[in-house]
């Protein structure tokens, strides 16, 4: 039997085995997987067809596909952190970290059925959390307050990032029926939903959701 990676460490080994094999390998491959044909797609078997080497050589640097699958999440939120320094001013800070998390959640978008699945937070999500609370910070509210902000602003960018993948002009065309004028008169004015560029369409919105929390929770 190999040697098996007993406990999961988020951070890559220091020196490589396995004729070059290491955890960051294994990573990288299975998110390239999942990006191309989806989370349900990614197995060990297939991770180690991707790199060429047996299926049980993974086991020396992943204990299983869970742990596979939450070393994949933490990658990706990596994506999603601000270098540092965050820019000055809660609204420049904050909408940086919205931009950073809406990147990165649009190219991995099976990142948010990870999280419905139950994948552990990594030392990336909670340095994201982390950058999250400091971009919130200059506004001084108290502890209730911040996260609802945090919140309002995480799910505006997660939601528009889940729409931006069902809401393209092809499925939306195939779903929604067409438009009787005389019975749907404001939608046939308005035509069918998703069609403007979702990245525009996020910029715009993001600033209309800043506007609210300055005009609710800036102090003035």
């Amino acid at each position: 039997m190999p040697n098996r990676a007993s406990e999961l460490v988020w951070d890559d080994e220091a020196s490589a085995a396995d004729g070059g094999l290491t955890r960051a390998a294994v990573v990288r491959a299975a998110i390239a997987i999942a990006d191309a044909d989806g989370l349900d797609t990614v197995s060990m078997r297939h991770v180690a067809a991707a790199l060429g080497v047996r299926p049980m050589s993974l086991y020396t640097h992943v204990a299983s596909k869970d742990d596979l699958l939450e070393l994949m999440v933490n990658e990706v939120v990596a994506e999603a952190l601000v270098p540092d320094p965050l820019p000055e001013g809660w609204r420049e800070a904050m909408r940086a970290v919205a931009h950073h998390s809406y990147n990165a959640f649009v190219a991995h978008p099976w990142t948010l059925e990870a999280y419905g699945r139950g994948a552990r937070l990594g030392p990336n999500a909670l340095r994201h959390a982390e950058q999250s609370a400091a971009a919130v910070a200059p506004l001084g509210l108290a502890a209730e307050d911040a996260w609802r902000v945090l919140a309002i602003v995480d799910e505006y960018t997660i939601g528009h990032a889940l729409r931006g993948l069902t809401f393209d002009e092809d499925t939306v065309r195939e779903r929604f029926p067409v438009i009787d004028p005389e019975q749907h008169p404001e939608l046939h004015r308005l035509g069918y939903p998703g069609m403007a560029d979702p990245r525009e369409d996020f910029e715009q919105g993001l600033e209309v959701v800043l506007d609210g929390v300055a005009q609710r929770y800036a102090r003035r």
